[in-house]
């Protein structure tokens, strides 16, 4: 299942102006969506395309309209205030003005602004905007900014691929409330000027001008595990809005079932091209990697419940590195780690993912809480994850169901062990290259299975290491991560080599479709000559 695919020409869409949402990089936290948006962005502007990012903040400016800022300040706020939404993952609060200040301080208007506003959101739920007229846009020409503080955050780093941002307030809110209420109604938006829009997750959304319109499916999860948030019918519903697009999949596993699922009950979607690509891996490795990240004697991070920082030495801990919830299979995870016995050997288990307030993250703290060597450390930074990821003894995902799995994708791609759960899509990296050799599948039918792997995987490294000095032992580990770095941007370039392939590919293909249907309609009203 190696790539063949040929590396898109630099200008194999130049000329295109074309739109992708940014729905997942407005989240709090970056995870694996936020990769493959990353990723988009980046293969279309390596293949010439002027892109632009649309986003629903959109924030309100009312404080500086009442106490008459000049049009080019207000400008320059409006842009800190969307980027700063971006930055944080939270959208930008109004701020009062003076007058309303004043009348907030009437006991008589403090007592009716509350059921005002509750009445108002209450409309908006019921009655969401169903247009977007290209007026009510606003366009951010990104290259025009000079200096700006946010081009410089790490955050923020995927708009050196971006030449300019689109606000639409509340645009994906109102896509999801359509599909949630309202069967059959498309959320419209009007992109005069552009020439195509591609979604990083399904929308109930349709562009009114653009030629090309991309839809992207990760899973169908909603529909096949009922511990998740996602209003069932209304994913459902955003699932068929893709039909009548392009189709990109994230695995061969979710076309399958998109395509007996789902097209089957559309109206369209049979002209439509589609095309099943391999997500980005997500780590990045400086440049002076080598000479630095593979000489590390040890890596300190914070932990929660944890008065000091916590030594992770290398080889000493299994990484986690995913969201915490039911069909993620921590809890297994963690008990079969339990009854491996490991945690005497010294090796510890290291969780990324945040606690949320359910009885599932309960269940997980109460585990937790009696087993010192293991640790949660919350969501971490790009840096800490990748220094997590190159010292680690080896990765666990257990997850029950996977779109894709891109934390598996970037263990094969160090040569770091991946200890997997055997869904369609890890069976699908574990084909990839010869990531057979470093992807372990096993059963989440019983824990003795896990535990069992996770021994393997201690004994083998402790005969490794066994008749190792100090010193030498210092070497061998240096040499461990050097190698993982080196195969790690090997394989990064042939993954994003076939990833930027894939997209131009369906791009080019759409393009050409539309043109064809557009010439066509225009044959078929044309007035037909009389003798």
């Amino acid at each position: 299942m190696t790539s063949t695919h040929p590396m898109p020409s630099s200008h194999s869409l130049h000329g295109l102006r074309l739109v992708v949402t940014a729905i997942d990089l407005e989240q709090s936290e970056h995870r694996g969506i936020a990769v493959y948006s990353k990723g988009v962005l980046r293969a279309l502007k390596r293949a010439g395309a002027e892109v632009w990012l649309l986003t629903q903040f959109d924030p309100p400016m009312n404080d500086l309209r009442s106490r008459r800022i000049p049009k080019t300040t207000a400008d320059t706020v409006f842009y800190a205030r969307v980027l700063e939404g971006l930055n944080t993952g939270h959208r930008h609060l109004a701020q009062m003005s003076l007058r309303q200040r004043v009348l907030r301080a009437l006991p008589i208007v403090n007592q009716w602004v509350p059921p005002v506003l509750k009445a108002r959101s209450k409309f908006s739920t019921l009655f969401p905007q169903r247009h977007y007229p290209s007026r009510s846009l606003k366009c951010l020409p990104i290259r025009e900014l000079f200096d700006n503080p946010y081009l410089q955050t790490e955050r923020l780093d995927y708009l050196l691929n971006v030449d300019g941002l689109i606000c639409a307030d509340d645009i994906f809110v109102n896509s999801f409330r359509l599909a949630n209420q309202k069967p059959g109604e498309m959320l419209e938006i009007d992109l005069q000027g552009f020439d195509g829009l591609i979604t990083t997750c399904p929308l109930q959304i349709r562009p009114t001008n653009p030629t090309v319109f991309i839809q992207t499916v990760h899973d169908l999860i909603p529909l096949e595990y009922m511990q998740t948030s996602d209003h069932v019918p209304g994913f459902a519903r955003r699932l068929r809005s893709c039909a009548p697009a392009g189709r990109l999949f994230v695995s061969s596993a979710t076309q399958r079932k998109f395509n007996a699922s789902i097209l089957p009950t559309a109206m369209e979607g049979a002209e439509h091209h589609s095309r099943v690509l391999i997500q980005s891996p997500s780590l990045q490795f400086p440049g002076d990697a080598l000479d630095w990240e593979a000489q590390m004697p040890s890596l300190k991070i914070n932990a929660e419940g944890k008065e000091r920082l916590q030594t992770l030495q290398p080889g000493g801990y299994l990484l986690f590195n995913s969201s915490v919830e039911p069909r993620k299979n921590l809890l297994f995870a963690l008990r079969a780690y339990v009854e491996s016995g490991i945690e005497r050997h010294g090796i510890r288990f290291c969780i990324t993912g945040l606690l949320k307030e359910d009885a599932y993250s309960a269940s997980v703290s109460r585990l937790v809480s009696g087993h010192k060597s293991i640790l949660l450390t919350g969501y971490v930074d790009e840096a800490t994850k990748r220094h997590l990821y190159l010292n680690a003894l080896a990765l666990v995902s257990p997850s029950l169901v996977e779109g894709f799995g891109i934390p598996v994708l970037d263990a094969a791609c160090l040569g770091l062990t991946a200890l997997a759960s055997p869904s369609a899509s890890h069976q699908e990296i574990q084909a990839l290259h010869d990531f057979d050799q470093h992807v372990l599948l096993c059963s989440t039918l019983q824990t003795s299975d896990w535990a069992s792997a996770m021994r393997l995987v201690t004994l083998k490294q402790e005969q490794e290491q066994a008749d190792l000095g100090p010193q030498a032992l210092r070497r061998h580990l240096n040499r461990l991560r050097s190698e993982r770095i080196l195969r790690y941007r090997h394989y990064q370039r042939l993954v994003d080599q076939s990833f930027d392939a894939t997209i131009c590919e369906l791009v080019q293909a759409e393009s050409g479709a539309a043109t064809l249907s557009h010439t066509t309609r225009a044959r078929q009203l044309a007035p037909r000559a009389t003798n």
